[in-house]
C-alpha cells in the first residue's frame, strides 16, 4: 500500500521562549502559520520483517538520525507492528531555515502510517509526535494556524486568514535548534535579572531567537529589515532562523519584494512567495 502527502513548511508569526525546564526542554508561546512551500513525502508499506528505508533529494538524510525515520520507528513499535516501510522523499523546504520541514516530514510519516494501520488512537499518535520532535504535533494535527504550548506539543487552532502571501528568504548562514537555544540560555544566564527570558527583547520583535541572530549574522539583520521597509506585516525570523518571512497582502507586492531582495543579494541560498494554507 502506497500513501503519497504534502510535506507542508511553516512560519511562527510569533515566538516568545518562557524559559528552561527541568529536563532540558524549553516552554514556548508561538503561532504557527502553515505555507504552501512543501516537501513531497511517499510512504509505502508491506508485510515482513520489519524493516525501514529512507530515500531523499536530499543524500545526507538517508539515515536512521532523520526525523521521518524516527517517525516510522515509534509508529511500528508502539503499534506492535511487523512490516516493511520505505520513506520516499522529494526536499522543497530548506533545511537549518526554521521552518519546520524535518518536522513536516515526520507527521506525514505518521499520519501515512495511521492510515495503512489504524492501530493506535489519536492520543498515542500525538505522544510520538510529540517524542521525535516539538514541532511535530502541529503538522500532524493538520491545521492552517494554532498556538502552540508547552514545548509545542500543546496545539490549539486558531482562525487563519487564508488571503495572505508569504515571502521566505533564506541566507547561507545557518544555525541548529538546539544551538539556538544555547545560545539563548548564555545569553539568560548573562542578564541580571532576567526572569521569563524575553520580556524585554519581546518588545523589539516578535520572536525571542531574532536578538541574538541579528547579532550573529549581519545578512539577517539586513534582510529583515529589508523586508520591513517593504510594508511586510508582519516580519521576522523562522523559528529559530535562519530563514526569514515577510507577510504581504496581495501577491505583486510580495513579488516585487523578493524580487529586489534576491537582486540586492545574490548569495541568497533560498527566496520564494508562498501562500497561507
Amino acid at each position: 500500500m502506497t500513501v503519497q502527502k504534502k510535506a507542508y513548511a511553516k512560519i511562527n508569526l510569533f515566538l516568545r521562549i518562557l524559559g528552561k525546564r527541568e529536563d532540558g526542554y524549553h516552554n514556548i508561546s508561538t503561532i504557527m502559520q502553515r505555507i504552501s512551500l512543501a516537501d513531497e513525502v511517499k510512504i509505502t508499506v508491506a508485510p515482513g520483517e520489519k524493516r525501514i528505508t529512507v530515500r531523499c533529494s536530499d543524500k545526507s538524510l538517508e539515515n536512521e538520525q532523520n526525523t521521518a525515520y524516527r517517525a516510522a520507528e515509534l509508529f511500528l513499535e508502539r503499534a506492535k507492528i511487523p512490516a516493511r516501510v520505505e520513506l520516499e522523499i522529494e526536499k522543497k523546504i530548506p533545511a537549518r531555515a526554521g521552518l519546520g520541514g524535518g518536522s513536516s516530514d515526520a507527521a506525514s510519516v505518521l499520519s501515512g502510517l495511521h492510515e495503512c494501520y489504524p492501530a493506535l488512537p489519536e492520543r498515542e499518535l500525538f505522544d510520538i509526535a510529540a517524542r521525535v520532535g516539538a514541532d511535530v504535533p502541529f503538522f500532524l494535527k493538520n491545521v492552517s494556524c494554532a498556538l502552540c504550548e508547552g514545548i509545542g506539543e500543546i496545539v490549539d487552532p486558531v482562525r487563519a486568514d487564508k488571503n495572505k502571501f508569504c515571502l521566505v528568504a533564506k541566507p547561507s548562514f545557518e544555525t541548529s535548534t538546539k544551538k539556538a537555544y544555547e545560545d539563548w540560555d548564555r545569553y539568560v544566564k548573562n542578564r541580571e535579572g532576567e526572569k521569563s527570558g524575553g520580556s524585554e527583547i519581546f518588545k523589539i520583535t516578535a520572536n525571542d531567537f531574532a536578538r541574538l541572530a541579528f547579532k550573529q549574522n549581519a545578512d539577517i539583520k539586513k534582510i529583515h529589515k529589508f523586508i520591513m521597509d517593504s510594508d511586510a506585516k508582519p516580519a521576522g525570523l523562522c523559528g529559530s532562523g535562519s530563514a526569514l518571512f515577510g507577510v504581504f497582502g496581495d501577491l505583486a507586492s510580495a513579488q516585487k519584494c523578493g524580487s529586489e531582495l534576491a537582486r540586492q543579494n545574490p548569495n541568497l541560498e533560498f527566496c520564494g512567495v508562498f501562500e497561507f494554507v
